[in-house]
């Protein structure tokens, strides 16, 4: 007899117990140029070094499955999850700042003229602008700052609108964040750190492993990973480097 297989579960009706996820990817945010070392000194080199140290950076780390089900294990019972459901939960817990480059990356614009309250926006702001409020290429600190902030306010009065757009951006076979991946990081760290040093825009780095991210009952703000294997990584070109 076949063995039945697990019905799909929604993760934040199991995420009190603990939840494990197996991973195909994981997706960093860096500044360039790409970091040389950590706080103790210690300089990176190869792929491995670089490996999870976004964070130092203030980016939230973002995991990707290549299948539409995620594989889970939660109070010693094997779990299906949707792969939306795992994004949209990762990306709930995500800074303004890691979504603002994440939107800008897969082209995703949260707010447009097709609104419905674009028009009066538009009437109470004459400089109303989020497109050009959501582009990273534009180095001026207070336009950036007014993208965090629609982030924020998008996020939380329409949140099914907005976590859908990213998710569509993030998973698009044409401009997500698994296409695009130009040049791979082994032991060449050095050498790819110097051909991106010049970009104005942060960079997207993505690994592919096995991959098995955890959170626990008394700690489910991050996902936490003891349990890792990095087959391969790469710098991520979109045409930032035409744009920039």
């Amino acid at each position: 007899m076949t063995a039945k297989k697990p019905a799909i579960a929604k993760i934040k009706d199991h995420q009190k117990d603990g939840i494990s996820f197996h991973s195909d990817y994981m997706i960093e945010i860096f500044n360039a140029p790409l970091m040389t070392d950590d706080s103790n000194g210690v300089v990176f080199n190869t792929a491995w070094d670089l490996f999870r140290m976004s964070m130092h950076e203030g980016f939230d780390e973002l995991f990707l499955t290549n299948s539409d089900l995620v594989i889970g294990e939660s109070n010693e019972k094997h779990l299906q999850f949707s792969r939306d459901d795992f994004l949209r939960w990762q990306l709930e817990r995500f800074s303004a700042e890691t979504l603002y480059h994440l939107a800008a990356k897969t082209d995703v614009l949260i707010a447009s003229s097709d609104d419905e309250d674009f028009e009066d926006k538009c009437e109470k702001d004459p400089d109303y602008d989020p497109e050009a409020w959501l582009n990273e290429n534009i180095q001026d600190a207070s336009n950036k700052q007014k993208g965090l902030n629609l982030i924020e306010e998008i996020r939380k009065e329409k949140p099914d609108e907005f976590y859908k757009l990213m998710i569509d951006g993030i998973l698009d076979k044409h401009v997500g964040l698994l296409t695009w991946l130009e040049t791979e990081i082994d032991d060449n760290l050095a050498e790819v750190r110097e051909a991106y040093a010049h970009w104005q825009v942060p960079l997207i780095v993505v690994s592919e492993g096995d991959f098995a991210p955890y959170i626990e009952p008394d700690n489910m703000s991050n996902l936490m990973m003891d349990d890792m294997r990095l087959s391969s990584m790469y710098v991520r070109n979109y045409d930032e480097d035409d744009k920039a």
